[in-house]
């Protein structure tokens, strides 16, 4: 799956940052999906301590900017490189909505639930 790409305003208030991470986790869970943050080069320093103070780093692993032109599923506030996501927030009343507009297309592998990795059934 292509990464998802928050662009720089979505992870601003209003925007919750514990449904960014039930969003991140979500994706997490369901594909290999990366997260990426995009902002403008002055922006990136200020933004990392952001996502730092805000527990986001967690999940988005890399800060890149609009120039680097990086593929991939945005969520924006405004209309950016398409396939782009445009809601004005990121928050449990919309989370649903966000969740069912991102294509998931790569997901992972699930298990039995009734056995061990090895194949020996538990009860």
């Amino acid at each position: 799956m292509q990464p998802l790409i928050f662009v720089e305003g979505i992870v601003e208030p209003p925007s919750e940052n514990l449904a960014i991470r039930s969003l991140c986790i979500y994706l997490s869970v369901k594909s290999d999906c990366d997260f990426i943050l995009e902002t403008t080069v002055d922006m990136k320093d200020l933004y990392f301590d952001w996502i730092k103070n805000w527990g986001l780093h967690d999940f988005i692993k890399e800060l890149v900017s609009v120039e680097e032109k990086v593929e991939g599923m945005r969520i924006s506030v405004d209309k950016r490189v398409q396939p782009c996501l445009i809601v004005d927030r990121i928050d449990y009343c919309n989370l649903g909505h966000v969740i069912s507009s991102i294509p998931v297309t790569n997901e992972r592998p699930t298990h039995n639930q009734n056995s061990w990795p090895n194949g020996k059934r538990f009860f």
